[in-house]
């Protein structure tokens, strides 16, 4: 793929930015022109490294990712308009320097017009050709792309800033995004009685999103690296399901709403797997394997590239023989399925009051929600994980499953309560009689 240009003698190569990882890594375009002189950028893809081949610079030929082709196309296609660019620069005569090269990268993977001259970029503008770029990627793959639900999150952080600039007549650009900001834009938002982890969820973005234009050389200040310009964050109420609540999930007749009944037995997938959603929706007869004559789900988890083998649950095969011919619920999405998971949950009468104590508008209060309201997918797994736990599983087995990578880890994410793990050790062979 390398392509030389006579003129500036400029050499264009697709790398990898952790060529050694065992997650998903970025993909690089790297340019290399005149004595010692290269660039690189994020292209705003990702991938495993198994699937990259180094000598032709592109995603391999594997069956099973998806629009790999469209991929390849698309990394061709910056290639092409940069050098394009360049001997555009060279042939009128301009001198150009590092940033007028980036400039001329960033307007291509944002699909700018390069032929007429713009002003530069700023915050929010950033911010937008940021959100409208990933959102063309889920279009095209998954791979390396953000989720819908991300996606979202990054617009209600612009739409909260430009509600700020607005409300304060404070324009935000990248060299005002600073301490005194910071502390401003948290007390503007308090005083919209947000919760502290929704205040700290659009820091969380801002952050991102500077990060990102400071690697792209857009942005060159590195105030918000400041060590009070941080997230907030408060412990949230995560909930976890008993297993007589599971099990009344489960022995529900939604026979007549089948999309109550689907939401149902995909959230059991979850909990009978200790899975993501990620990785538990849409999982099937396909993903089965057989080891001495035992059944296992073979799961690579999204988040964590990692290959995992999970016993099939004798619940689960009923499910999958008595209601879908052996195979299992087709996929639902997410949001669709967090709805109606919540619905079946109070069908079961899951109706225990949770309270807990939430910062809004800088204050502390005490708040009580009924348990079937805060189910979501992600409760399968933490039930799981609990409900394991408390049945005296090893641990160290149930990481293998869920994985979690360190017991640390694992303790703070299952719910249990102190009584509970008294009773868990008094089991223990040291406190029974010899």
């Amino acid at each position: 793929m390398d392509k030389n240009i006579a003129t500036t003698s400029g050499t264009v190569r697709f790398i990898l930015k952790n060529p050694k990882s065992l997650k998903e890594t970025s993909i690089l375009f790297s340019y290399s022109f005149g004595r010692a002189n290269r660039l690189k950028f994020s292209t705003g893809f990702k991938t495993l490294p198994k699937y990259w081949d180094p000598k032709k610079q592109k995603i391999r030929s594997v069956s099973h990712i998806a629009n790999r082709e469209i991929v390849n196309s698309a990394l061709s296609e910056i290639e092409s308009s940069f050098l394009k660019g360049v001997t555009k620069l060279q042939g009128k005569d301009d001198k150009y320097d590092r940033g007028v090269l980036k400039e001329l990268f960033y307007n291509i993977i944002n699909k700018k017009d390069t032929s007429e001259s713009s002003e530069k970029i700023e915050f929010l503008e950033f911010g937008n050709q940021f959100v409208e770029q990933k959102t063309r990627q889920l279009g095209i793959t998954s791979t390396g792309s953000l989720s819908l639900i991300t996606i979202r999150a990054y617009k209600q952080t612009l739409k909260k800033i430009r509600e700020y600039s607005k409300a304060y007549g404070r324009k935000v650009e990248f060299n005002t995004i600073d301490l005194e900001f910071y502390y401003s834009f948290v007390n503007y938002l308090e005083g919209k009685n947000m919760s502290l982890n929704t205040i700290g969820k659009h820091i969380k973005n801002i952050i991102a999103l500077m990060n990102r234009a400071t690697e792209d050389g857009i942005n060159t200040n590195l105030a918000y690296k400041h060590r009070e310009f941080r997230r907030v964050s408060e412990n949230t109420t995560a909930i976890y399901l008993t297993a007589d609540e599971i099990n009344k999930i489960e022995n529900l007749d939604l026979s007549k709403n089948k999309s109550l009944e689907q939401a149902r037995d995909l959230f059991l997938i979850g909990y009978y797997t200790g899975q993501r959603v990620s990785d538990f929706n849409g999982l099937g007869k396909k993903d089965i394997r057989i080891f001495e004559g035992k059944e296992v789900f073979e799961i690579t988890q999204k988040k964590t590239s990692k290959t995992i083998y999970i016993p099939v649950h004798p619940n689960l095969k009923t499910i999958f023989e008595k209601r879908y011919n052996g195979e299992a619920p087709a996929k639902m999405p997410e949001l669709q399925l967090n709805e109606n998971i919540r619905k079946v949950a109070a069908k079961a009468k899951i109706n225990e009051n949770v309270t807990s104590i939430k910062t809004k508008g800088g204050i502390k209060k005490p708040e009580t929600q009924v348990k079937h309201t805060l189910i979501g997918t992600h409760t399968a797994r933490r039930s799981f994980c609990t409900n394991a736990y408390l049945s005296k599983m090893p641990v160290i087995d149930i990481m293998a499953i869920s994985g979690h990578t360190t017991e640390k880890e694992f303790y703070k994410y299952i719910k249990v309560t102190p009584q509970e793990r008294a009773v868990k050790i008094a089991d223990s062979a040291f406190f029974k009689l010899n």
